[in-house]
């Protein structure tokens, strides 16, 4: 079982321990702070690639993010649209895992429960499942169902395929990426214990300790553990969770050394799923947001453990090589029920499944970083070798199925559980290993003025699957493909940007839901295309953008009558996106856009569905925060937030789509300034103020239904520093 597998974990500490072994003299080191200019920023040397960059004015987003192989990079010199939401808009939006955190961006919608015990994304109209999210740019490391949002310092948020930055990951990311930056030490040391408190009854506290240490502080340490438990807003749902993460990091002249571990354990009671509809049904009756439509014997439990390392040398000042490491291991057991079959009247199918599943996940990168110059051109180069290994067991039992209503859900006896079929009595079920080289150049002209970046990335996806019961190979591929990528970005004037960019990517194939004929199948690899162009302005105290892009991918879906997964014809997505966030007036804070996105079905087969709408791809998406400090009290800010999404079609003729909605939610916080310089804050808000009942989303693949909104959650926190 897990905790036996991930005694290695126990040793990796150990590693970072060693790192004063490893200093120089480092009488004159300090820990270094980038300065970025707004809208001047070019590329960033090649040693200071990995530093964050700082927040940008309003404190919610950041100036710039991190791109991968091609480091951090500033918003105005970066090809590509990324948004990097910052440790404070985190805390201040009381998030609790990096589904409410990306609740602030209009290209990215949850279309799984937040009552469930996992988090599942659509970003750009693709789904994106927790477990492809990177953590400080490693795949697979991250806890695979629910990060809790408390331990990130940034969520990083790429739309568009990101394959050629980050490299191919376990069921694709085309339509963008997600990537955890974790809390580590900075130079100011932390003490602080939050305690909060969600509806109808959840408690948590959450500690978080920062020091560094050594005659330049050249060594930190970071801490930081969370409870949480209690019952939630939605019937019989009640969550149990704990976690703890450590960095550790060693900053010298000349060399960095950086330790990320964690462990976490979570239980969901009662864990919400999305629904499933019956043929014909064109009418979708809508239950009451509280009622659970589950059984009070459900339950769901994950544990995670992973760690990292993560290394740089300057070789020279323009030269740099780096290596990354990473581990983890996760568990998921649990028995759920899945309402399918839903009619008109509200009549719906319980169908109760034990899908019980684990894996260990290696990931490691390796890679030099350069500058040289060749005339007026200056090139910033990077060559980078990634690897990354999953062993997988997984298995499922199904335990038979019920008759209820969603107005008048039914309480049913336990089903035997004598058929469950454990994970220690089945052989591994497949393996993955996916190997890449990236080169990639960043021309630099006329000032950095004119930023023109060239690459392409190998990969190869080497793929078995196995019989559970037996062991033997079920279907293997091993296929690989050079995937070119280029972005442009020219600074026509100080504080604009045009950019476009180019990117092919070689995606894992989708794999059969576990309500699926076929569940657990795994596709073959396929090709993924995105085009794009926009403009971006920083006018100082806020900041815009607006850009167009088509993605085209082949299509999955599950068919309503044979109930088998599989590929039909092609999905193709054409938007126009808008950002803007900022402080454009001292004490008014701004954060949101819109996404107006036509998603259509071509090339299916005979025709059939060509030019019908995609499953699950709203006309648009919506996003207007805004946040305002009281004049009339000082230290007091009230904040709004309107969530509004279009349509969605449910099936891939047209016939069944569930209604627009908009949500709403509201907050105010209030800081108490102490006479040590130490403050209190206290948080108030409500999602969903109005307590609307409606279905938030419609998706295909292995998150295939429809998935509630969440009802009116009030949250109440109060942050203590020490």
């Amino acid at each position: 079982m897990i905790r036996t597998r991930f005694k290695a974990f126990t040793t990796l500490p150990l590693l970072m321990a060693t790192a004063p072994a490893l200093a120089e003299d480092t009488a004159d080191t300090t820990l270094e702070t980038i300065v970025v200019q707004s809208g001047q920023a070019g590329v960033p040397a090649p040693n200071k690639t990995s530093r964050l960059l700082p927040a940008a004015p309003g404190g919610q987003v950041a100036t710039g993010s991190g791109l991968g192989v091609l480091g951090n990079r500033d918003a105005m010199s970066t090809p590509f649209n990324v948004t990097a939401y910052t440790a404070r808009l985190i805390a201040d939006t009381q998030a609790r895992s990096i589904a409410d955190v990306a609740a602030s961006d209009p290209s990215v919608r949850a279309i799984f429960p937040r009552s469930s015990y996992r988090d599942v994304y659509s970003i750009r109209g693709f789904n994106l499942f927790s477990y492809n999210m990177g953590f400080d740019g490693l795949y697979g490391i991250a806890p695979k169902q629910r990060y809790p949002a408390e331990f990130a310092e940034r969520v990083e948020i790429l739309k568009g395929p990101d394959t050629f930055v980050n490299g191919i990951s376990l069921g694709g990311s085309i339509g963008g990426a997600i990537n955890i930056v974790p809390k580590r030490a900075g130079n100011e040391p932390v003490t602080s214990i939050t305690t909060s408190y969600v509806s109808d009854g959840e408690f948590a506290t959450h500690l978080d300790y920062s020091r560094r240490y050594g005659d330049n502080k050249e060594f930190g340490m970071r801490f930081n553990g969370l409870v949480r438990g209690g019952d939630l807003a939605v019937d019989d749902v009640s969550e149990r969770l704990g976690a703890a993460a450590l960095s550790l990091d060693y900053e010298g002249e000349g060399f960095r050394l950086y330790g990320d571990f964690g462990l976490q354990s979570q239980k969901i009671d009662s864990p919400d799923w999305s629904a499933t509809l019956a043929n014909g049904v064109t009418d979708i009756p809508r239950p009451s947001s509280t009622v659970s439509l589950t059984q009070p014997w459900s339950w769901v439990r994950t544990k995670d453990a992973y760690g990292t390392i993560r290394a740089e040398y300057d070789l020279a000042d323009d030269w740099t090589v780096f290596g990354a490491f990473g581990i983890s291991g996760t568990e998921t057991t649990g028995i759920y029920v899945q309402p399918t079959n839903l009619k008109t009247n509200g009549d719906y199918t319980g169908n109760a499944y034990s899908f019980p599943s684990n894996g260990i996940h290696y990931s490691a990168q390796a890679g030099i970083r350069g500058r040289a110059e060749t005339g007026p051109v200056e090139h910033n180069l990077t060559l980078a070798l990634a690897r990354w290994n999953q062993n997988l067991k997984a298995t499922r039992t199904t335990l038979g199925s019920f008759s209820s209503n969603i107005f008048n859900p039914v309480t049913v006896a336990t089903p035997s559980l004598a058929g469950i079929v454990d994970l220690d009595d089945i052989h591994r079920t497949a393996a993955h290993r996916y190997t890449s080289l990236a080169l990639a150049d960043t021309m630099s002209m006329a000032d950095d003025r004119v930023l023109l970046t060239l690459g392409a990335r190998w990969q190869k996806v080497e793929n078995t699957n196995y019989a559970a019961a037996t062991g033997l190979v079920t279907s293997a591929y091993d296929d690989q493909k050079i995937s070119p990528a280029a972005g442009l970005v020219i600074k026509p004037f100080e504080n604009v940007s045009l950019y476009a960019n180019y990117v092919e990517a070689l995606q894992q194939g989708s794999t059969a839901p576990s309500t699926a004929a076929n569940a657990g199948e795994v596709f073959a690899p396929v090709v993924a295309r995105q085009i794009e162009a926009g403009v971006k302005l920083d006018l100082g105290p806020w900041t815009a953008s607006l850009g167009a892009f088509r993605i085209t991918q082949p299509n999955s879906l599950t068919d309503p009558v044979s109930n088998v997964f599989s590929y039909d014809g092609e999905q193709r997505n054409q938007s126009v996106e808008f950002n803007v966030s900022g402080e454009p007036i001292d004490g008014v804070r701004i954060l949101g856009g819109i996404m107006l996105i036509d998603g259509r079905q071509t090339k299916t087969q005979n025709g059939a569905n060509d030019d019908r709408k995609a499953i699950g791809v709203p006309d648009y998406q919506i996003n207007a925060g805004l946040e305002w400090d009281t004049p009339f009290i000082e230290k007091l800010t009230l904040s709004a937030r309107v969530i509004n999404t279009g349509r969605q079609f449910v099936n891939a003729t047209n016939t069944q789509e569930i209604d627009g909605w908009t949500r709403v939610d509201v907050g105010a916080r209030y800081v108490h300034e102490r006479d040590n310089g130490k403050p209190i804050t206290l948080r108030a808000g409500v999602e969903n103020l109005f307590d609307r009942d409606y279905w938030a989303s419609a998706a295909s693949g292995q998150a295939s239904g429809i998935a509630r909104g969440a009802p009116r959650t009030f949250l109440v926190s109060t942050t203590f520093e020490f």
